[in-house]
């Protein structure tokens, strides 16, 4: 049985509006006096998408590159879906085939983009001495990189999550709180003012007890009670909010009615219930003019049977991301609406027999109607081994921090406060983020330098005085090696900090976690094996 109009006006007032409405003294008067709509979309892709097979180079050097990097699951140039875009440096970029709905929106519309190369950083390190530049903790570690992604490459320790905090800086009014979940609680949307909603890829839920009037009446008596236990009584005041919530939200929901062309997919469902609360935002139930979502897709861990499930996968998120653009068209808000990917990293260049490794940088897909398109943002890298961006043996270093990436959608959703105050690694860039946003600033170009000066005609120097013969140096000495420490053995169970001896009579020791988990294996034999450097330190 539904919640009584009676009884749902009653709760509702009592409950008061759950608003991100912080006091309006200090506060931005401009948000307040617009009636402008923006929304922020984030599809996560849950265990590491392989993002270099998601976006593959359409160029013949760069494609060779990485057919030779990963021969085995190299995707064929020619299904490759061509999407008339092209790197900063030139490289032309297609898409996996199972991605070709989106084609259009990329190619024909230039409604979507790609940012190339991007990841966490603190500080840049493309072009930088790699051996003084600082990394960013937790490389490779699922959970920790998931929860950097949503808060920010230094704000870890912060509990709030960069889109919570980005929101209490904007007057956003509305009965129900304009950040909402479909994929369960994320950080990505705590706040110090509201909790988000978290609710199901179908949108409001079915409290199937209450099939009779006597149990809506006594759970509204359990609501309005008073409680001496401040336990009970908080316990009670949070169910009353989140039913009151869901009325609302299935009052917007159904006054939107159903919207066709969506996949039946987990994601398919999730934007598509994303899309009716977009189209339900003036709702009196609602009242928003500013929305952030967040979406997502779990199975991107793809360390076996990569080449079926990967594109499986794929071709899931196009098709889902596809609809969602073509219904915010239908609903004339597609300039308004930008949807985003994110993932916990990319995946290793080279394969593990049939699947890859955890990697580091990778790629996102931007879209919606405010997209500069036309054009990738960002180089496309150096695959082969060895090279700049090579790090740990085919992970590559990203060139575009995922704080720049953030920031530049905070900046267009309308957060005018200093963007450092969201990411405080942006400090250490120099462009703080990327021109693909309309209304975004390009970066301005370098100057070019004074023509040089014509230097004084050289002296003739003295004639050079012969040198005394060199003394032949004395041969080095090897130093001998601690006979206290234990030769390397495969499968014994090795800490971070255990000191070994390598095959090559030198000295080795364990990193520290999480490198420290493949210390034991017989795969990163400290010297001699091909990853022994993701696991153990030479001394």
């Amino acid at each position: 049985m539904k919640l009584s109009r009676r009884n749902f006006l009653k709760g509702t007032a009592a409950l008061g509006a759950t608003s991100v409405a912080p006091s309006l003294s200090g506060m931005n008067m401009a948000h307040a006096a617009g009636e402008d709509y923006k929304a922020l979309v984030c599809v996560f892709l849950f265990g590491g998408n392989d993002a270099y097979n998601m976006v593959i180079p359409d160029d013949t050097q760069a494609y060779s590159d990485y057919s030779a990097a990963r021969p085995s699951l190299a995707i064929d140039r020619q299904t490759i879906v061509p999407l008339n875009i092209k790197t900063s440096n030139n490289i032309p970029l297609g898409l996996h085939p199972s991605m070709k709905s989106l084609q259009s929106i990329f190619a024909t519309e230039q409604k979507a983009t790609v940012i190339v190369n991007s990841g966490q950083l603190v500080e840049p390190i493309i072009g930088r001495n790699q051996d003084l530049a600082n990394y960013p903790e937790f490389l490779m570690a699922h959970n920790l990189q998931q929860t950097m992604w949503q808060s920010g490459a230094e704000n870890m320790n912060n509990k709030l999550g960069w889109a919570g905090r980005m929101v209490e800086n904007m007057y956003l009014p509305g009965k129900l709180s304009p950040l909402v979940s479909l994929f369960g609680e994320q950080k990505w949307l705590r706040n110090a003012i509201t909790d988000p909603l978290v609710t199901t890829s179908s949108g409001a839920g079915d409290y199937a007890g209450l099939v009779t009037s006597d149990r809506v009446e006594a759970m509204m008596r359990h609501f309005n009670a008073e409680f001496v236990n401040l336990f009970e009584d908080n316990y009670s005041s949070t169910m009353a909010s989140r039913y009151y919530e869901n009325a609302q939200l299935e009052e917007a929901l159904a006054s939107v009615g159903e919207l066709t062309g969506f996949p039946e997919t987990s994601l398919g469902a999730q934007l598509q219930t994303t899309a009716k609360m977009i189209k339900a935002r003036q709702n009196s139930a609602m009242g928003h003019r500013r929305q952030v979502f967040f979406v997502g897709l779990g199975g991107f861990d793809t360390h076996n049977d990569q080449l079926n499930a990967h594109a499986a996968l794929l071709t899931q998120v196009s098709d889902a991301m596809a609809a969602f653009y073509n219904e915010m068209k239908n609903q004339g808000v597609s300039d308004n609406v930008t949807t985003f990917t994110m993932s916990d990293f990319g995946r290793r260049i080279m394969p593990n027999a049939t699947g890859t490794d955890h990697g580091w940088a990778g790629h996102q897909i931007i879209m919606g109607g405010a997209v500069k398109g036309g054009r990738a943002y960002g180089k496309w890298p150096d695959l082969k081994p060895g090279s700049e961006y090579d790090y740990k043996n085919g992970r590559l270093i990203p060139e575009i921090a995922a704080d720049q990436v953030n920031a530049s959608l905070a900046e267009w959703f309308g957060y005018d406060a200093p963007l450092n105050t969201l990411f405080a690694s942006l400090d250490k860039f120099e462009q703080k983020t990327i021109p693909f946003m309309v209304g975004s600033l390009e970066p301005e170009p370098p100057v070019d330098p004074e023509p040089p000066v014509d230097p004084e005609p050289p002296v003739d120097p003295e004639p050079p005085v012969d040198p005394e013969p060199p003394v032949d140096p004395e041969p080095p000495v090897e130093p001998p090696v601690d006979p206290g420490y234990p030769s390397y053995v495969a499968g014994t169970s090795y800490k971070p900090g255990d000191i070994v001896v390598g095959k090559d009579n030198a000295l080795y020791q364990c990193k520290p976690w999480p490198f420290s988990g493949w210390c034991s294996s017989g795969g990163y034999a400290p010297g001699d094996s091909l990853y022994w450097t993701d696991a153990w330190t030479k001394l």
